[in-house]
């Protein structure tokens, strides 16, 4: 047993990173709260490209090498922009804030070389706090292991 195990170590493994390319989370603030978040949202944002990334296997794309490639952010381009760096999907969210408490995550998983859909899912979170944007992360990250 321990010789298979052995074995089976040494022999190459995919790398995973390379093959899911997550662009940065997009956020959407719709509240109109009248307090400056932006540090907050910031931290948060990051805090669940993190989670997305350790527990997808996936590489992290920058905010600066997306608006260096894709100052628009088009669709074509976003696609495009992940496809070049090699990556075979990309993962893509957008996070709504509609309210002090209601949070909406929108995750599309695209096949870049065929710029087709994988899946889409979305999440309904409450609470614009770290913890609540950590339990939602490691939810969605859950969702889209099964999906994609």
């Amino acid at each position: 047993m321990r010789k298979l195990v052995l074995a089976l170590a040494l022999l190459p493994m995919p790398l995973m990173a390379q093959d899911l390319a997550i662009a940065p989370v997009k956020m959407l603030d719709t509240s109109r709260e009248a307090r400056d978040q932006q540090s907050d949202h910031d931290r948060r944002l990051a805090l669940m490209e993190g989670i997305l990334a350790d527990e997808l296997s996936g590489t992290l794309v920058s905010r600066e090498e997306i608006s260096a490639a894709c100052p628009r952010e088009t669709t074509e381009c976003l696609v495009a922009a992940l496809r070049e760096r090699g990556a075979e999907r990309g993962l893509f969210i957008v996070v709504q804030k509609a309210s002090t408490l209601i949070l909406q995550a929108f995750a599309s998983l695209v096949d870049l070389e065929g710029e087709r859909l994988v899946t889409h899912t979305e999440l309904s979170f409450r609470g614009d706090n770290d913890e609540a944007w950590r339990k939602a992360a490691h939810f969605l990250a859950g969702k889209l292991q099964t999906k994609g």
